[in-house]
């Protein structure tokens, strides 16, 4: 099949820059020996799993044990999921995929640490625990160096949990270089005092998990950071590349629309909404737009409806027509693909896969 065959909105994938992307971050991370466990949230495939352990990760990362069970159902068998684990559903849901996969969970409170633990004694399992804290993104994390050792002693106290280490989200990072530095000396300072706490207290810390795709080629820069996780460095999207993480170049997938109407003056609309795109707003610049129109960059998709996306061309010197098709390099990549049930895979004007995104909506 070929690409112009396709019927629209869909999803596509170029092969080559994909596969330059993976083969770009393993290889960094071989350099600078760290472990590689990609967030495969941003996919929701395990066929791109595979891949990403065939290119040299040493495991992958989900964030609800849902998505756990679709990786675990196809094979993939060392998982962290890197979400709270609360509730006597979940834990004992977690208790069971225990018995088929190697699993290691994050989180940041005892109740949390009691409620698998009851789990986990009762199913005969064991799970690896990373404590959680907050290096300035403020969502989950204890945020100081004295309740990590608290909590990771209690978590050595309980039966059918293995306490590993630390792990960090630099969520905030989305930033430019400079101010990514200026924020890293700072979650440098939290991890020098967390990992000189521990070694006061004779606890050993085997791992600190961190990392994102917008600081993917500076992980070696954090302080005893020996594992990343970055998620969307596989397919890039326009936030990665507004704030200097990416080029247009490394960006993998892009939506392919029709335009259906060219009848507003100044406007055109294609046929993908809000039930096709992300609506995340662009966080560079002037935070305007919806996607970048990888034909058009100075047309801007400036609103949705839920099957319209409405683009402003009264800044653009190209001719709109009906029927003609644009590929749109979405804001965010992974609520994009949580929105679609298949996405092509293409090398050239060939589609050569078309892959199933299982995991799609698995947010238990």
């Amino acid at each position: 099949m070929l690409v112009s065959e396709l019927d629209t909105p869909a999803l596509i994938v170029d092969l080559d820059v994909m596969e330059g992307n993976l083969t770009q971050m393993a290889d960094y991370c071989r350099r600078h020996n760290l472990r590689l466990r990609p967030h495969t949230k941003t996919h929701k495939i395990p066929e791109l799993a595979r891949k990403q352990i065939e290119s040299g990760a040493s495991g992958i990362t989900v964030a609800k044990l849902t998505e756990a069970a679709v990786m675990i159902d196809a094979g993939l068998d060392d998982l962290l999921i890197a979400y709270p684990i609360v509730g006597p559903a979940k834990t004992a849901r977690l208790a069971r995929l225990a018995e088929r996969a190697k699993l290691t969970v994050s989180l940041d409170s005892e109740e949390a640490a009691r409620g698998i633990s009851a789990a986990t004694s009762e199913r005969g399992t064991t799970v690896d625990v990373l404590v959680e804290i907050d290096v300035g993104f403020g969502r989950c994390g204890v945020a100081n160096e004295t309740e990590p050792l608290k909590l990771a002693q209690t978590i050595s106290s309980l039966p059918g949990l293995n306490f590993q280490g630390l792990m960090f989200f630099p969520g905030h990072f989305g930033v430019e270089p400079e101010e990514r530095a200026v924020l890293r000396a700072q979650v440098n300072g939290l991890l020098d005092r967390c990992v000189e706490t521990f070694a006061r207290a004779g606890l050993p810390v085997a791992l600190v998990s961190g990392g994102s795709t917008p600081s993917r080629y500076e992980s070696d820069q954090f302080h005893g950071v020996n594992e990343v996780r970055p998620g969307t460095y596989i397919f890039n999207d326009r936030n990665t590349v507004g704030v200097s993480a990416a080029s247009l170049n490394e960006c993998a997938l892009s939506v392919l629309v029709t335009v259906v109407s060219t009848s507003v003056s100044g406007h055109a609309v294609v046929d993908g909404g809000s039930k096709t795109f992300s609506s995340d707003r662009y966080q560079a610049e002037d935070g305007r737009g919806f996607g970048l129109i990888k034909e058009d960059p100075a047309a801007e998709i400036e609103r949705f409806s839920e099957e319209h996306g409405h683009i402003n061309v009264a800044r653009s010197d190209r001719r709109y027509s009906v029927g003609e098709r644009l590929n749109v390099i979405p804001n965010h990549v992974c609520s994009t693909v949580n929105l679609h049930d298949e996405i092509y895979g293409v090398r050239g004007e060939q589609v050569e896969t078309v892959w199933r995104v299982a995991a799609r909506g698995k947010v238990r």
